[in-house]
């Protein structure tokens, strides 16, 4: 008779042998509490702290201990590796330590290890670790174990992948789930996510300081954030000049030969030698951004997700082709800042190449473009964009990406220009 999940894994659990040897009872001992998701995780990382040194980068208080990343708000930062010897079978590569503040949609921080094997195969090991195994649910192509705060208690719930939690709800889960980048590594992770304040952290996360407790952010208006003036400066280029007072187009995303989402609207409106831009994703979601020629950004923000701030670009450096000519390049370096800033935030540091290609008429891309269009293969930081200088404007347009091997093709059902 086939059972049901989760009877198969507990039932293939039986199977497995005793839960830990005496050389590996400590490595154990923390697993299972990691599975809790709650702070015994971290006091048994500190009851086991010196056969965790072995294999970690630990951090030690006076009660607790801690696997140190250096920055978890960073996406370079917030993970480390680590070489476990096996530990009821699961082999442990790397632990991650995230956190990321999204205003209305709440705040999350994950917790967990990269595991050596299949979801399937991981799953099956971890059970037997878990307080109440039968909790865990088959979700997508991974498994969790949901739980929402009520009160001062946990009750468990039917997992709800695809919905956030907002600020007025907590949730926390037990995450079993496909590592994206690589096939045969599983990603085990806690998550407390939603209207978590620092009461709650300081009961289930004592490896966060209180200054890194989430803070409401007043909402920055992009405007009232200054780019220096010397920068601008220095950034002016005859080739980057827009000629048009205001330009808007909007774009549906391709696919294959599927839609994918709903039409975009951008709106430009010039400003001295450079553009502001709203890229309009919703009613309640758009960007807003200072470029030149939107291809240089000065600053931006995001507005109904996100943490209300500014993302400024304090310094970029430049090196411009002396013309539009096949096998020229045009390059930039920028080193960014979030304002106001945040205790725990580091500059963003981001680099981009664009190599010149052929011109083409450009009203291939749509017939209310007139003139050339240059074509731009442009690269930030393995982001692959292949973009279209429109000359007659003074301005790119990106007609497709390509990011983890998945392209994007961006088609132009309406464009006006005033100039």
């Amino acid at each position: 008779m086939k059972l049901p999940f989760p009877a198969t894994l507990l039932a293939c659990a039986l199977l497995l042998p005793s839960l830990a040897h005496a050389a590996d009872a400590p490595l154990t001992d923390t697993l299972k509490a990691f599975t809790r998701c709650d702070a015994e995780f971290f006091s048994k990382l500190h009851a086991h702290r010196d056969e965790w040194k072995a294999y970690a980068p630990l951090e030690v208080d006076k009660e607790n201990a801690w696997i140190a990343v250096r920055n978890r708000a960073s996406d370079k930062e917030n993970s480390v590796p680590i070489s476990t010897p096996p530990i009821v079978g699961l082999k442990l590569l790397s632990y991650s330590d995230i956190s990321a503040e999204m205003d209305e949609l709440g705040n999350y921080y994950y917790w967990g290890f990269t595991v050596q094997g299949s979801v399937d195969e991981v799953a099956r090991l971890m059970v037997p670790l878990m307080p109440q195994p039968a909790l865990l649910q088959r979700a997508g192509n991974g498994y969790v174990r949901s739980e929402v705060k009520d009160g001062n208690t946990w009750r468990a719930i039917v997992a709800q992948p695809s919905t956030a939690p907002g600020t007025q709800r907590v949730e926390r889960l037990l995450l079993i789930e496909p590592e994206a980048k690589q096939r045969d590594q599983t990603r085990v992770s806690c998550s407390v996510q939603g209207g978590v304040d620092g009461a709650l952290l300081a009961r289930l996360r004592p490896d966060i300081a209180p200054a890194n407790y989430p803070q409401r952010t007043p909402d920055t208006a992009i405007d009232s954030v200054a780019v220096d003036p010397a920068l601008i400066k220095r950034l002016e280029s005859p080739l980057l000049q827009p000629k048009f007072k205001t330009l808007s187009y909007t774009y549906v995303s391709r696919k294959g030969s599927a839609i994918d989402g709903r039409p975009v609207t951008v709106e430009f409106t010039t400003d001295g030698g450079l553009l502001k831009k709203n890229e309009i994703y919703s009613p309640n979601f758009h960007v807003e951004r200072l470029t030149q020629a939107d291809l240089i950004q000065l600053k931006g923000k995001m507005n109904g997700i996100g943490d209300g701030r500014v993302l400024l670009t304090r310094d970029v450096k430049v090196k411009m082709p002396s013309r539009w000519a096949a096998g020229e390049t045009l390059s930039a370096t920028f080193d960014m800042v979030d304002v106001p800033a945040k205790a725990s935030d580091r500059p963003t540091n981001n680099a981009m190449t664009c190599t010149v290609g052929q011109r083409f008429p450009a009203r291939q891309i749509h017939t209310a473009l007139s003139g050339d269009a240059i074509r731009l293969a442009c690269d930030a930081d393995g982001y692959q964009t292949s973009r279209a200088f429109i000359e007659d404007l003074g301005v790119a347009l990106t007609l497709d990406s390509t990011s983890k091997s998945e392209r994007t093709v961006y088609e132009f059902t309406e464009v006006n220009v005033v100039k």
